[in-house]
C-alpha cells in the first residue's frame, strides 16, 4: 500500500506540472474569491440587534429600579439594625430622620443641639435612585434598652412599580417584607 493511500491523500488528476500536491489552492483562484458582507447581511444583523435592543432595554430598566428599591431597603435596614445597638451599647437614644432627598443616620434630636456623640451622617436617596421615595417620613427612633418609640411601625420605600417595606417591631427588630 502506498503512503499516499494511508494518509488518503487524492492524487492530482488534471496532469497539469504547476501543482504537483493535491489540495493545494492556485493564486489566481485565490484572488478571483469575494470577500466581505453584502448589503443584505449587513441589514439582517442590524435588524437583529435592533429587536434584542427593543426587548432589553425595557427589561433592564425594569430590573434597574428594581435593584434600586432593594439595595436602599438594604442599605436603611442596616442603619436601623446600627441604631438599635448603639443605643443599647452608648445607653442613649439613637434617631433616624428622614427628609424628601435624604436619611440622617444618628440624628441629633436633642432640643439644644448638644448631642455630642451623635454622627449625624446622611444619606442621600440620589445614590441609590433619582426617583426613590420613602414613607412616612418621621423621625424613627430607638431607645436605651433597644426598643422602639413609635411602637410597630414601617417604611416604605418605593421606585416606579417596585415597593419595599421595613417594619421595625416594639422591641426593636426590624426586617424587611
Amino acid at each position: 500500500m502506498a503512503i499516499r493511500d494511508k494518509m488518503r491523500i487524492k492524487p492530482n488528476l488534471n496532469g497539469s506540472n504547476q501543482s504537483k500536491q493535491a489540495g493545494v489552492l492556485q493564486r489566481s483562484s485565490l484572488l478571483n474569491r469575494q470577500q466581505g458582507f453584502s448589503l443584505i447581511e449587513v441589514f439582517v444583523v442590524m435588524a437583529i440587534i435592533g429587536i434584542v435592543s427593543a426587548i432589553g432595554i425595557p427589561a433592564f430598566a425594569d430590573w434597574r429600579e428594581k435593584q434600586s428599591v432593594r439595595n436602599a431597603a438594604q442599605a436603611l435596614l442596616s442603619h436601623m439594625k446600627q441604631a438599635r445597638v448603639m443605643a443599647v451599647a452608648e445607653n442613649r437614644s439613637v434617631s433616624i430622620t428622614f427628609s424628601s432627598s435624604a436619611y440622617t443616620f444618628d440624628a441629633d434630636t436633642t432640643a439644644d443641639s448638644t448631642c455630642g456623640r451623635c454622627k449625624n451622617e446622611s444619606i442621600g436617596f440620589s445614590q441609590f435612585s433619582n426617583n426613590l421615595a420613602v414613607s412616612p417620613s418621621t423621625i424613627r427612633t430607638f431607645t436605651s434598652r433597644g426598643t422602639f418609640e413609635q411602637g410597630n411601625s414601617s417604611t416604605t420605600l418605593t421606585v416606579g412599580s417596585y415597593t419595599k417595606k421595613i417594619t421595625v417591631n416594639v422591641i426593636g427588630r426590624a426586617y424587611i417584607k
